[in-house]
């Protein structure tokens, strides 16, 4: 462990690795820093390592900074090493670089695998920019790389999503005859596409072909289904789903009671929505999100029902649900934007925000105020600019530094 009155990096490493583990960066860097001062050189082992442990913090680009300087001290990443930081950098949003480092990993001699090629592609479509995942699609298929169950779906998925179905019909049926099986995200793709077309029949289809080849439905695939009769209008048909669904003991998810009360609501059956809302709390199997209470406010409001509506409300911010732009926006439509009520409502939301210490919340509230030329008064702006901006630049300046001190 000691060499010519040196410690050695390897007597370091454990300590570095508990460190980042336990998110400690400050601590880590410090270390760091001794440890060269001390004259230790780190090891290949050292250096990927920091990358793991950065990446896991969210650090993508103090990872990329040590990856340069392990390539200056003469010390060559590894495909772990290349792979991990393609993966943090998706997380972190910046996929396009991660394009690049896994261009300038093969022109290093390591090809990048299924691993690199399903992250970038799943970083694209997500977001938003399928014609870039096209082009890792078609540079993977150039190569050596054959697209696995993993790919396929990323790709059909990304395809799916944005209503590119003759893409990915393509792809599907290449899929199949390559010896592929498509697995249940690949058929959830394919039948939650053909409804965003507006093509509920070829999307039946398709969930007839699931089932015909032995594929088993789950909470996610019955999801897609109710919220794709909902969506076009076929309400008796994504009832009869839900009774499958409960009747081969499958528990809805939340995006399945959601889809189901927009069906009632949309339909006029408000009450029906409501059971249907109680009836998720008392299964406990899922929670209410912000869409699933916009979806039954929506229905109470429209139905000139304001006092259960407000005791909606109510029960959302006690159960720690924040509302949004969509929740203040509805009740502005009751309210009127211009009227003293629609004033009164936004600032009440905004200081029950603040008690409950959910500033961005609040924040959020505060601009749907401005975007409606509904100027705050000065106590409740400063309520909560103030502590907001302050979090957002205390981090934001945080973060930088680390990024500075492990950078080259």
């Amino acid at each position: 462990m000691v060499a010519d009155g040196v410690v050695a990096a390897e007597a370091f490493n454990p300590v570095l690795r508990a460190m980042l583990r336990g998110g400690d960066v400050k601590g880590a860097a410090k270390l760091f820093g001794f440890m060269q001062l001390k004259g230790c050189v780190p090891t290949a082992a050292t250096y990927n390592m920091l990358v793991h442990g950065l990446l896991v913090c969210g650090r993508a680009g103090a990872a990329m900074g040590v990856m340069r300087r392990m390539e200056r001290e003469g010390v060559a990443p590894g495909v772990m090493t290349y792979g991990a930081v393609v993966d943090g950098l998706v997380r972190c949003g910046r996929v396009k670089d991660a394009w690049k480092v896994a261009e300038e990993m093969e022109r290093n001699g390591f090809a990048p695998n299924e691993f690199v090629y399903s992250t970038v592609i799943t970083g694209f479509c997500k977001s938003g920019e399928i014609e870039w995942a096209l082009k890792v699609w078609e540079a993977m298929a150039a190569g050596p790389v054959r697209p696995n169950i993993v790919l396929y779906s990323a790709m059909i998925g990304g395809l799916a999503h944005f209503g590119k179905m003759v893409e990915a019909e393509l792809l599907f049926r290449e899929m199949l005859d390559s010896k592929c099986a498509p697995n249940i995200i690949t058929y959830g793709s394919m039948i939650q596409g053909y409804f965003k077309i507006g093509d509920a029949s070829r999307a039946l289809s398709v969930w007839e072909e699931m089932i015909g080849v032995g594929c088993i439905p789950n909470a996610v695939s019955y999801s897609i289904l109710i919220n794709g009769l909902c969506n076009v209008g076929r309400l008796k048909d994504a009832m009869m789903v839900w009774k499958h669904m409960l009747g081969h003991g499958c528990a809805p998810d939340t995006i399945a009671y959601t889809s189901m009360i927009k069906g009632l609501c949309v339909s006029g059956m408000v009450d029906g929505g409501l059971r249907l809302f109680y009836d998720m709390l008392a299964r406990g199997d899922a929670e209410p999100d912000v869409i699933s209470y916009n979806v039954l406010l929506d229905g109470l409001l429209l139905a000139k029902d304001l006092p259960r509506a407000m005791d909606l409300l109510n029960r959302m911010l006690d159960q720690g649900c924040d509302p949004d732009t969509v929740t203040c926006n509805m009740f502005l439509r009751e309210f009127g934007a211009g009227e003293r009520m629609g004033r009164e409502f936004l600032e009440g939301l905004v200081v029950r925000l603040c008690n409950r210490g959910r500033n961005m919340a609040a924040g959020e509230v505060l601009m749907v105020m401005l975007a409606k030329y509904i100027v705050p008064e000065a106590p409740l702006w400063e309520m909560v600019v103030r502590d907001v901006c302050k979090k957002k630049r205390v981090w934001r300046m945080v973060d930088k530094c680390w990024d500075d001190i492990w950078g080259p």
